[in-house]
């Protein structure tokens, strides 16, 4: 007999294992209607023929020797649960404060003055200077008449000449210049402690002047000496030489005003005999 590599066999138009098969029942019913034949004569020409077809309808129900078994594999389904996470953000609120700004503009109405430059002041002498901004009491400067040395505008209208006094000797507290210090270097300069103590000088003169009324009188300083020389004129009476102020340089040095042609100011020894004309202020 022999053997057939039926996984081997070339492949056909239909099923190999069918025809492999097949091949294989009809060799076997040649056998059996060979043997058939032999055994009982007439029987090989119905028994082949009913092999042959049985081998071929079985043939389809045999399991194919060359097909591997098909395994299902059915994937199971695997379901994750993922837990859902929720992040609560908190936003961070930052609070600016804005503190507003308050600009308070202070504006300050000043009193109409009742006093113009070259306007007879209360006293009977001359306005020289007027500033409403200055405090109530020094916003008016008035100049002595000419004549006010016997305490009347009439008389002798020629300024009388002093020395300004203590030569050699600085006065503490008579160094201002500006514009309402004439009365506080004249108080220093007669102060009977650290003042000067000679008798018949140009502040202590002023001072104990009574006129019109008045008894506020002062030596000026040097800067309210050179408002009156702006307007000398409408004063009127000054002699055309040094005046003095109460304003001190120190030691040998006093201040005084030339009045005389262009602005001059000096520094005199406290010795020299200088014109006075005293002030007030209200």
């Amino acid at each position: 007999m022999f053997a057939v590599d039926v996984c081997n066999l070339p492949a056909t138009g239909g099923s190999t294992f069918v025809v492999v098969a097949g091949l294989f029942l009809l060799i076997a019913g040649v056998i059996v209607a060979h043997w058939v034949r032999q055994s009982a004569g007439r029987m090989s020409v119905v028994v082949a023929p009913l092999v042959l077809l049985g081998g071929l309808v079985l043939a389809p129900q045999v399991t194919d020797p060359c097909v591997s078994p098909t395994t299902t594999t059915t994937a199971a389904t695997t379901t994750t649960v993922t837990p859902t996470s929720t992040t609560t953000t908190v936003a961070e609120t930052t609070t600016t404060v804005t503190e507003a700004t308050t600009t308070t503009t202070t504006t300050t109405t000043l009193a109409p003055a009742l006093y113009q430059v070259g306007d007879p002041g209360p006293a009977g002498g001359t306005v020289f200077y007027v500033d409403m901004a200055r405090a109530v009491g020094s916003q008016y400067f008035e100049a002595a008449c000419a004549g006010w040395s016997d305490g009347t505008c009439g008389g002798d209208l020629t300024d009388p000449q002093k020395q300004w006094g203590c030569i050699g000797v600085e006065i503490s507290g008579a160094a201002a210049a500006a514009i309402g210090t004439g009365k506080q270097n004249t108080d220093a300069i007669i102060d009977p402690v650290n003042g000067c103590p000679d008798s018949d000088i140009a502040a202590r003169v002023a001072d104990e002047l009574v006129l019109g009324g008045q008894s506020d009188w002062f030596l000026p300083s040097i800067d309210e000496l050179h408002e009156m020389y702006d307007v000398q004129t409408a004063i009127g009476g000054f002699s055309e030489d040094y005046y003095w102020s109460s304003t001190d340089d120190g030691g040998y040095s006093k201040r005084a005003q030339y009045f005389v042609g262009a602005f001059s100011q000096v520094g005199g020894t406290p010795n020299n005999n200088f014109y006075v004309r005293p002030v007030r202020s209200f």
